[in-house]
């Protein structure tokens, strides 16, 4: 476990999202909590973030540990402004990243005979800047050509009078000797000193075609990810922090600065993974361990599957169609509605909410910075969800007539009038939304009855009613303080450390000593990683996995390894793993074809101390009068004299019967007709819909 540092009682959880940047504190000693809420600082994030911790009032010097997630990374991929990259790849192998998968997402592209994987459209990596080297390591890691040094070393030459600043060396079979790939790095980085250089080491697996993906995208956000977590670390040393600074990664762990920045790719989405992880913490101290999570933010939705008080992990996630990394990440989706998505009209004429978004400039319309499109905040403005003096704790007054203006430039081309653009606008995105829940949980043989809906993001208790009622979901909990929930969530995080192997053999044959002695040699990196972190070897824990499939096929499967010490019988039990999950998940096994273990992975996990601290609001007595009624259009029914309460009546023990709204300091939360909501003995607010 790491000792909790003795500077001061303050930890903070700080989240860098599209369109907010959000804040919590917690107080170890007392349990006083502090949140708050600013605009993404576009294009320097840091600013953002320091602004933020100043604001909640807190000495610097109290603060003990601040846990930070952000979105400099992925912004910079999907907006396509990363760093210059060059690719050294094998001899005819360079065109490797636009080759792919060949496949294509199911959707209006599906059928177009011109369309392009978005990284050939928009390449992280140009052709041009692509070099095939000669050299081959062959199946099995023995040498079949050598590498040539002097091709290496003339393409070096060339990418430094280009200007290149970022350098990503991918060779075939890499993951298995890298002999090669770390020759032709240290020539590149003789002749570019300066640049930015990674290689197979990342991440040593399979799949040649991610595993060059996620090198490529690594090599493309890293001089962007490394400059904002220096500039952040000098923002904060202006301040005078002293305190650590964690960093959270898509593993659901956390690391130090110096750890985090050599491998920035690990921090794309850092952000949601915090709200995964503070949705773990709740599932076990709420007692609901079943819950499906939907994080909705200015610019997306993220959504993910706790089952049994865990978060399942995945090795493959995918930013776009044709971009997939192969790496150790826990299992969240993206779908392109959030608060910000702009409301449009497509090139067939339908409606659409996103994946295109305002963001924080200019903003939804309603927000007065600018913005003239319309967006799904504008839609919830017009149709009376959100009331403008209410909104974001005050510190942002809507302008409804500036959101009906934006809405009815897409209301006239469709004929219709604000209030019907808005309420399809609304239920379009939920629905969006509600497709995507299903993906990760009805298609993968989840009854969605067993599970609650867990809302959180500052919209997502906006839309949550309506998503769970698409769903067929009985119960939506919505946690303290939602509009901040991820930025709380990293402050549950532990310190992680992932490595992985990938020997591609036959499970029944092979030794189980080489096993052993494979998880051994990672384990032995792992407590060299964490102790530059200042965890002690005895305080570490080992989670051991292993990745099969039956002989023949192409994709791979991730079992938790369930034994300690690999010996003859774990071999036994690793089999009827794989028989297991292949009857579970696919309805068959085949225990006649020979199973082979394409990768082994070990994470080492250091305990960091308990939220033991609640983060809810008050419960003291109040009135059980609402502030206000409003007329509230909910499913295209008008409803006058709907009630408005704050969450903090309904923490004093009301019970409220929709329509109404729940408003709180950064988020609103929508009650439909034939819903209840209470608060918890936990301090969630729970809606209890009436559908069977």
């Amino acid at each position: 476990m790491v000792d909790v540092p003795t500077r001061g009682p303050w930890w903070f959880g700080i989240d860098v999202g599209g369109t907010f940047t959000d804040v919590v504190g917690i107080n170890r000693e007392t349990g006083e909590t502090r949140e708050h809420k600013v605009l993404t600082t576009k294009p320097r994030l840091e600013e953002g973030v320091i602004a933020a911790l100043r604001e909640t009032g807190v000495p610097i010097g109290d603060v003990a540990e601040i846990v930070h997630g952000h979105t400099s990374g992925i912004n910079a991929v999907l907006s396509r402004t990363g760093a210059r990259v060059a690719l050294l790849a094998t001899a005819g192998h360079r065109d490797l990243l636009d080759i792919g998968r060949q496949d294509r997402e199911f959707g209006p592209d599906f059928y177009d005979p011109s369309w392009l994987r978005p990284h050939q459209a928009r390449p992280i990596v140009k052709r041009q800047d692509r070099y095939g080297i000669v050299e081959r390591i062959g199946w099995d890691g023995t040498q079949v050509l050598p590498l040539d040094e002097n091709q290496v070393r003339t393409a070096a030459r060339k990418l430094r009078d280009e200007g290149i600043e970022s350098v990503a060396v991918c060779f075939l079979n890499s993951y298995i000797s890298q002999e090669h790939e770390q020759r032709a790095a240290a020539i590149v980085r003789e002749e570019l000193p300066e640049a930015y250089v990674q290689t197979s080491a990342l991440y040593p697996v399979t799949k040649e075609h991610e595993r060059t993906a996620t090198i490529a995208l690594d090599a493309y956000v890293g001089p962007i990810v490394t400059r904002y977590l220096e500039r952040l670390v000098e923002g904060l040393d202006g301040t005078g922090f002293s305190g650590s600074l964690w960093i959270m990664t898509m593993n659901g762990g956390i690391g130090t600065v110096a750890e985090t920045s050599k491998a920035p790719v690990f921090q794309l989405v850092s952000g949601p993974v915090g709200g995964v992880n503070g949705a773990v913490h709740l599932a076990r101290t709420a007692k609901s361990p079943n819950l499906l999570t939907m994080d909705v933010g200015g610019t997306s939705t993220d959504i993910a599957v706790v089952q049994d008080g865990e978060a399942p992990m995945t090795d493959l996630w995918s930013i776009e169609n044709g971009l997939t990394m192969t790496m150790p990440v826990l299992d969240i989706h993206s779908v392109g509605s959030g608060a910000g998505s702009i409301v449009h009209i497509d090139a067939v004429g339908n409606l659409r909410v996103g994946p295109q978004s305002a963001g924080s400039t200019p903003g939804p319309a309603c927000y007065g910075r600018g913005g003239t499109e319309p967006t799904l905040t504008d839609a919830c403005v017009a149709l009376g969800m959100l009331q403008p003096d209410l909104f974001a704790g005050g510190a942002i007054t809507l302008e409804v007539e500036l959101a009906r203006k934006a809405l009815g430039t897409v209301a006239d081309q469709l004929g219709m009038s604000v209030e019907e653009l808005a309420d399809a606008a609304y239920r379009l995105a939920c629905s969006d939304i509600a497709g995507s829940i299903r993906s990760i949980s009805t298609y993968r043989g989840l009854d969605v009855r067993d599970f609650g809906l867990l809302a959180f993001g500052a919209a997502g208790p906006m839309v949550a009613d309506r998503v769970a009622r698409e769903l067929g979901s009985r119960k939506v909990l919505v946690p303290a303080s939602p509009g901040e929930f991820s930025a709380f969530g990293l402050l549950t995080s532990d310190l992680r450390v992932t490595r992985a192997r990938s020997p591609l053999t036959t499970l029944a044959d092979h030794d189980p000593d080489a096993l052993e002695v494979a998880y051994g040699e990672m384990e032995k990196d792992i407590i060299e990683d964490l102790g530059r972190q200042g965890v002690a070897a005895d305080a570490i824990e080992f989670e051991r996995a292993f990745f099969a499939m039956y002989r023949g096929q192409t994709w791979d499967n991730r079992l938790p390894l369930q034994s300690g010490t690999i010996d003859s019988e774990s071999i036994g039990r690793m089999l009827r793993q794989v028989h297991e999950l292949y009857e579970q998940r696919y309805g068959f096994s085949a225990e006649e074809i020979p199973v082979l273990v394409s990768t082994l992975e070990v994470t080492g996990v250091s305990r960091r101390p308990e939220m033991t601290t609640a983060f809810r609001p008050s419960a003291a007595a109040v009135s059980t009068e609402p502030q206000r009624r409003v007329s509230l259009r909910l499913a295209g029914q008008v409803h006058d004299d709907s009630p408005v309460y704050t969450r903090e009546q309904l923490s004093g023990g009301l019970t409220v019967s929709g329509p109404a709204i729940i408003v709180e300091s950064y988020a609103t939360t929508v009650v439909n007709a034939g819903s209840t909501a209470s608060v918890t003995d936990t301090g969630e607010l729970l809606l209890t819909l009436d559908q069977a």
